[in-house]
């Protein structure tokens, strides 16, 4: 289960291009009280929905239908938002400039996705 301390008005943003594995995540966030951004399975859709506010964290698959999520990485790191990597790709195939970005790897155990999660936000100003 995750921190209730970091939950609550948490705000996270889901970039996940197959249907169920979104659906899924999407539903785990909001169970542990989460507000949840999307989901979103195109770049496109997600760096619109960044346009005006940054989310607290983001969940971010890499690979979307081929399309790397590199750019909104990077926008996201920019705004110095914590960023959660669930991919099937090991940590060598990525840049290294998102060696910092805590990594799940797919498939990912609820335990395992919420724990990556309280990592990222370890030292967030995200609270209830």
């Amino acid at each position: 289960m995750a921190n209730r301390a970091t939950s609550g008005t948490c705000s996270v943003l889901v970039v996940e291009d197959e249907y169920f594995l979104a659906s899924d995540l999407s539903a785990l966030l909001a169970e542990e009280g989460f507000t949840v951004i999307g989901p979103h399975g195109s770049l496109f859709g997600a760096l619109k929905a960044i346009g005006g506010k940054a989310p607290d964290i983001a969940l971010l698959d890499v690979n979307l239908h081929g399309e790397m999520c590199y750019p909104l990485m990077d926008e996201l790191i920019a705004r110095s938002v914590p960023i959660v990597i669930a991919t099937g790709y090991d940590g060598q195939a990525l840049p290294d400039r998102f060696d910092a970005c805590v990594r799940v790897a797919k498939p990912y155990r609820r335990d395992e996705m919420l724990g990556a999660i309280d990592t990222a936000l370890a030292g967030a100003s995200c609270r209830p």
